[in-house]
Formats: C-alpha cells, structure tokens, sequence
C-alpha cells in the first residue's frame, strides 16, 4: 500500500516540477502554474513525500454562517498539522483551481459563504474556463 502512494506521489510531483519548469514560480514560494495554483507548504510536502490532507471547501462556502465557517476551517487545518500532515484546503479562486489555501483565502470564502458556486468534479473545467473568461 505505501510503494502504491510512494508511486503517485513521485508522479505527482515529476508532473508538477515539469509543468514548474516552463511555468514562473508563485512570489510565495508556492507554485502558479497558470492552471492550478499549489500553496508553499503542500508544494513542500509534495517534494518530501510528506503526508497531505485535501479538505473540501464545501463546509466553509455552504456548511455553515460566517464568523463559524471560517473558524471551523482554521480548526479542521489545525488538526490536521497536529497529526502530522499538511492540510491542503481545495477551491476555485478567480477560475484557478487552488491546493492549500492562506489564512485570507479561507477568510474570503468563509465570506462569500453559498455566493460561492458549488463545484462537482465533473464541473471543474466548465466553472474555471467560465471563470477564467470573465
């Protein structure tokens, strides 16, 4: 099982480092691959082969009212680091699709609250090219 997740994970990050190379680096030191947009910190864990958690936006954007929202996103990301591994929250920020969000980002979907469009997987491509277009 673990050679299984050591298997992906080195072609996760071979496939990002390549993408990285003709790409510019984020001023974050995470990467902004025109396409997707990594955080630092789950960049770094990709590198390492650390342990990453995905945390679903869902529950900030439609779970819950604002101030709580954002207070359970801050706490569900600390629990996560308290186990060991890096908590890598996934939305669509102005049409990019992100992996590990900032503590503002979470803030302003926490805000957005269900203004924010609900996305399946089977949307994505047509919510950030619509997005992207606006």
């Amino acid at each position: 099982m673990a050679s299984s997740a050591d298997s992906r994970l080195a072609i996760l990050s071979r496939h990002f480092t390549s993408a990285a190379a003709s790409a510019s680096k984020a001023g974050s030191g995470g990467q902004n691959l025109g396409w997707i947009k990594i955080s630092p910190e789950v960049s770094e864990a990709l590198k390492h082969g650390s342990p990453i958690v995905a945390l679903e936006s869902t529950i900030i954007s439609h779970g819950m009212p604002y101030p709580q929202n954002f207070e359970t996103a801050k706490e569900l990301e600390i629990i996560v680091r308290e186990n060991g591994a890096v908590p890598a929250t996934i939305a669509i920020l102005d049409g990019v699709p992100c992996i590990g969000l900032t503590t503002e980002e979470l803030e302003i979907l926490a805000r957005l609250g269900s203004k924010a469009r609900k996305t399946a997987s089977r949307d994505i491509a047509l919510v950030v090219s619509q997005l992207q277009a606006t």
